[in-house]
């Protein structure tokens, strides 16, 4: 199988957003917070749908997450693959409106009026748990040498179709569910830590979202007021300018019939009297000029500053989007912690799985199929380390051993960077198994961050031979300086 084309039509921080790809291996570069991860989980959302959590944990599941927060009703994307000749899309609308999925063979121009069971079998019938255990590889964790080697273990004891003829059955049981015990009391207080910080976010967010709303609420409104305001306030600077020349027409009106009366009139005490209201009366045309003169002159720089209010209200706006945005790229961070967290569950469910099996296969399906995964890893790994190491096997007490050609080691005595190769070198085994008719993408997501330039290399160089088509996410260079030295090499 290969992907032809992605089409993020609304999906996460994505918005129709088109990617090609071609066979071999794509490399998809970016920095950290450009949406790699978000394009990783598409394809895996896209094959499988997203579930979505009950009560707590549906606030911060990753449907809650990829949720665009602008244009929820356009959830949904699409997905062109080519399969033994045929060319296939897939449609998902993640919203609530509308149908779920449908599958279109397009060489054919036939919808299939059961979607589930077409996707089904184009994928060969591989389960979500085991599509995510085998050629869907999350981000690079950063986990220690000694957790790593803890997740090898589970990984050899829990996988649908692998068992040993060396183990015993009765030690595998106590180990696995000594495990899930131990992996569920610690999911259960990481899982409340990871909820009340992605709640704290999410509420951080949704006020933010809230005043943006209210600004450009804000914005609308000013232009109409300042428009009511200038009629009302041409009207009234009307009102006023003729009040003021009225009044200081009567002003000077009286003060000079009180000087006429005080200059004709023979008592003197009348005279004096006149003539002081005379005096007064043509003293106050000023104050009264200059007073509403004030008013007027308030009034417009009032108008000014009105006009000067939605510039001020759209940079507030910038800066809580720029807030906002910030708080979905931290809620982006807190998710792949989460992702984490619901690797957790798929472990335990596989955990879960794996002792239900135990108790019900028979010994003999457990060697045949446990051989073969640790046959088919075995040559991997030992591409992977150019016959450095050249066997995997696991022995009766559950401990996977690593074979030199000189001697035999234990997880603990190989460095983190072989530990990486090994771990590979089983998701492609495992994943070869149970898919045996249809051979699936490899999508690693930051895969190798942690090999060296000599691992890397090997890596590579295995992809490449495969045949397989390889989708490669990486906030780094060097893959494709690597690969294209690779591609030089072999012409």
């Amino acid at each position: 199988m290969e992907i032809r084309e992605l089409f993020l039509k609304s999906y996460g921080k994505f918005d129709n957003h088109k990617i090609v790809l071609k066979p071999g291996i794509n490399i998809i570069y970016g920095g950290n917070e450009t949406g790699k991860s978000t394009i990783h989980s598409f394809i895996r959302a896209m094959f499988f749908g997203l579930n979505r959590g009950r009560g707590r944990a549906a606030k911060t599941d990753e449907y809650q997450i990829r949720l665009p927060w602008d244009r929820p009703e356009a959830f949904m994307g699409s997905m062109r693959i080519a399969e033994n000749g045929e060319v296939y899309r897939i449609d998902r609308n993640f919203g609530k409106n509308g149908p779920p999925l449908s599958v279109t063979c397009e060489t054919k121009a036939r919808e299939y009026s059961q979607p589930e069971k077409a996707l089904e079998s184009l994928l060969g019938g591989i389960s979500e748990t085991a599509f995510v255990n085998t050629v869907f590889i999350p981000q690079a964790q950063s986990e220690t040498d000694e957790a790593l080697a803890a997740e090898l273990q589970r990984y050899m004891v829990n996988s649908d179709q692998t068992l040993d003829t060396q183990l015993d059955v009765s030690q595998a049981l106590r180990i696995l569910r000594k495990k899930k015990k131990l992996m569920e009391q610690k999911k259960k207080k990481e899982d409340e830590w990871m909820e009340r910080c992605i709640e704290q976010k999410q509420a951080s967010a949704e006020a933010i979202r809230n005043e943006i709303e209210l600004l450009k609420r804000q914005m609308i409104d000013v232009p109409l007021k300042s428009m009511h305001r200038e009629e009302d306030e041409e009207e009234e600077d009307g009102n006023v300018g003729l009040g003021r020349k009225v009044l200081e027409v009567l002003l000077f009106a009286a003060g000079i019939c009180a000087l006429t009366g005080a200059y004709f009139l023979t008592d003197w005490k009348l005279r004096i009297f006149l003539g002081i209201f005379g005096a007064l009366f043509l003293a106050m045309i000023l104050p009264v000029h200059f007073l509403l003169g004030d008013r007027e002159d308030k009034e417009e720089g009032t108008s000014d500053e009105n006009g000067k209010m939605q510039p001020y209200l759209m940079e507030e706006i910038r800066n809580r989007e720029e807030s906002y945005q910030k708080l979905q790229n931290e809620l982006e961070k807190l998710y792949h912690s989460h992702v984490k967290l619901d690797g957790t569950d798929t472990e335990i469910a596989a955990l879960t799985l794996a002792i239900d099996r135990i108790c019900e296969l028979s010994a003999g399906i457990y060697a045949e199929s446990g051989g073969q995964l640790n046959e088919r890893a075995s040559i991997i790994l030992k591409e992977l380390t150019r016959g450095a190491y050249d066997r995997i096997i696991l022995d009766e007490t559950a401990e996977v051993r690593i074979h030199t050609p000189s001697r035999v080691l234990g997880l603990h005595q190989v460095s983190g960077g072989t530990l990486q190769q090994i771990y590979f070198a089983l998701r492609m085994a495992a994943g070869d198994l149970l898919c045996k008719d249809v051979v699936l993408p490899v999508i690693l997501d930051e895969t190798f961050a942690m090999y060296d330039d000599a691992r890397l290399e090997a890596a590579l160089m295995w992809l490449k031979k495969s045949g397989r088509q390889v989708i490669l996410f990486t906030c780094q260079k060097r893959e494709r300086e690597i690969l294209e030295r690779i591609e030089r090499q072999s012409k």
